[in-house]
């Protein structure tokens, strides 16, 4: 499945690429189409122990998402259909637990991958002295 949605025949690609292609590999294993070489290959293109982490989070992303959603689709090729398109965001449809599959941002990175805004410069030099939103009583 995963070979003939996205090829192997890449040298190098993006951290995005990379996050995406990681989520479509879990979901491949978890439906009984491990790619370990894939695996690696991807992996090596994280230049830093985070990077691999955040590789390793989205093959487990994937992994989970099957395990969540298996019993709702009668194919393997269904589910795969279901979790993972084109851009191997998560799929939107009508059944409660797909929903929570939207949250991504605007690269189509699943958010629980992404980097937070907290790590974002201010823009205000002197919000980084004032407290949080969250932590002001209104």
């Amino acid at each position: 499945m995963y070979e003939r949605t996205f090829g192997t025949d890449w040298r190098t690609i993006s951290d995005e690429e990379g996050i995406r292609r990681m989520y479509a590999l879990g979901v491949s294993t978890a439906l009984g189409s491990p790619n370990p070489g894939e695996f690696e290959r991807i992996r090596r293109q994280a230049s830093t122990a985070y990077g691999r982490s955040v590789l390793q989070l989205s093959f487990e992303e994937g992994k989970q998402r099957v395990a969540r959603n298996r019993g709702e689709y009668d194919t393997k090729q269904d589910l795969w259909d279901a979790l993972v398109d084109e851009e191997t965001t998560p799929a939107t449809t009508g059944r409660a637990d797909v929903g929570m599959r939207t949250p991504t941002d605007k690269q189509g990175v699943p958010e629980a991958v992404s980097r937070i805004d907290v790590l974002d410069a201010q823009s205000d030099e002197f919000a980084r002295l004032r407290l949080p939103d969250f932590l002001r009583r209104e």
